[in-house]
């Protein structure tokens, strides 16, 4: 098949979009198929190049704080870019300015169109500074600018049936599956030598227990209630790092600061694709406290690593960490009740190993080209199935 790929996020690894959108383009030119991604330009970067036997294809932006970009007069911009290429089929991976464009070029030349849905309304809610009475007040309007296009797509997939079940609750038009992002299990598996070598870069103590955050430091990941959880552990030889960048990543060092925790936390910033497996094999638990989580690739991929998980009981976390299984669910949005699981999780320090086997099992149901394989299933067939609507 030759396949475009569009949407607003940048082609490296640095949000689960765009994680997403890499790991899938690389994995269907693995299996054969020809792959295009049409994403926005960022400085440095050239128009045009191949990355891994994909074809990137860039749109000039007008670049923004915290990875946000705008494309003006993306019509024509998308349109001079892809030129008269024929695609098989067009996958969106947003809402925004480039994916909008691609969609109108797509029904002038009647090519199948569908998307993936990674968006909740509080991923942009949340990180807004106004009021918590506007921010509900904005999510009606967030849902229907969403739903405005994707309404119009012939399929929509989407992570978790979770994340399903939330757009069959919007009534979205389009016929809705659940495909998981899939996790690389070859590249993410435990590794007791680069557990080491990781700890002496961050200098952490071989004993000191080693609790792991890797994604945004943005509002909705729940980590300002993460820190205050760890100031009220009597156990002060824990360790906590917070690997990523991010709107709150000033306010998350203060807040650290403030409670005494500077030197109980480590703040190692964007952490490089070659070096993230390492981190993960590191730490001794991951935790996700983020209550707006369609799926979670980094929790998936901890998991694969053998990481037991501390994980908010909310959204679709839940369908990863089983409770008393791979791990632990928190009341989202609680310092206390993640205060309280923490503790319990120290003292089941025997059972952290069968966790981790748990964890590592449940990750290898995830496996990427599993995914990238049903993703190719569900091109097939909305292929298809446009094809008997129009005989």
């Amino acid at each position: 098949m030759n396949i475009l790929l569009a949407g607003q996020a940048y082609f490296r690894e640095d949000n689960g979009q765009a994680v997403f959108t890499v790991r899938l383009a690389r994995g269907l030119r693995q299996r054969g198929n020809s792959v295009t991604v049409l994403t926005p330009l960022e400085k440095g970067s050239s128009p045009e190049e191949q990355i891994d036997g994909v074809r990137v294809l860039r749109v000039p932006t007008l670049q923004l704080p915290h990875n946000a970009n705008i494309t003006f007069n993306a019509g024509a911009k998308v349109r001079k870019r892809l030129g008269q290429a024929a695609f098989d089929i067009v996958h969106l991976q947003d809402h925004y300015f480039i994916s909008r464009a691609v969609r109108r070029l797509a029904r002038e030349r009647h090519l199948p169109t569908v998307g993936t849905n990674h968006f909740l309304p509080q991923n942009l809610s949340a990180n807004m500074p106004v009021p918590a009475t506007i921010k509900r007040a904005l999510e009606p309007l967030l849902w229907r600018h969403m739903l405005s296009l994707y309404h119009t797509l012939d399929a929509v997939s989407t992570p978790t049936q979770t994340a399903a079940n939330i757009l069959m609750e919007q009534n979205i038009k389009a016929p809705v599956s659940a495909i998981s992002c899939g996790v690389d299990v070859d590249r993410f598996q435990p590794d007791a030598d680069a557990r080491r070598e990781m700890r002496r870069q961050l200098a952490v103590a071989d004993a000191s227990p080693l609790f792991l955050y890797v994604g945004r430091l943005d509002h909705e990941k729940g980590l300002r209630e993460v820190v205050s959880a760890l100031a009220k552990l009597e156990n002060k030889e824990v360790v906590l790092a917070l690997a990523g960048k991010g709107s709150c990543a000033v306010e998350l060092q203060e807040q650290a600061e403030r409670l005494g925790l500077a030197g109980r936390m480590r703040f190692p910033g964007y952490i490089s694709a070659e070096d993230l497996p390492k981190l993960y094999n590191a730490a001794d638990c991951f935790i996700m406290a983020g209550y707006a989580e369609l799926q979670s690739i980094a929790t998936l991929e901890a998991m694969a690593s053998g990481l037991p998980v501390l994980a908010a009981d909310a959204c679709a976390l839940p369908e990863l960490v089983k409770h008393g299984e791979n791990g632990l669910l928190f009341t989202a949005r609680s310092e206390e009740s993640l205060a309280g699981k923490w503790r319990e999780f120290l003292d089941l320090r025997p059972q952290w190993q069968s966790f981790s086997a748990a964890g590592r099992a449940r990750a290898e149901e995830h496996g990427l080209m599993r995914s990238v394989a049903k993703y190719e299933d569900w091109y097939r067939k909305a292929i298809e199935a446009i094809a008997k609507h129009k005989a």
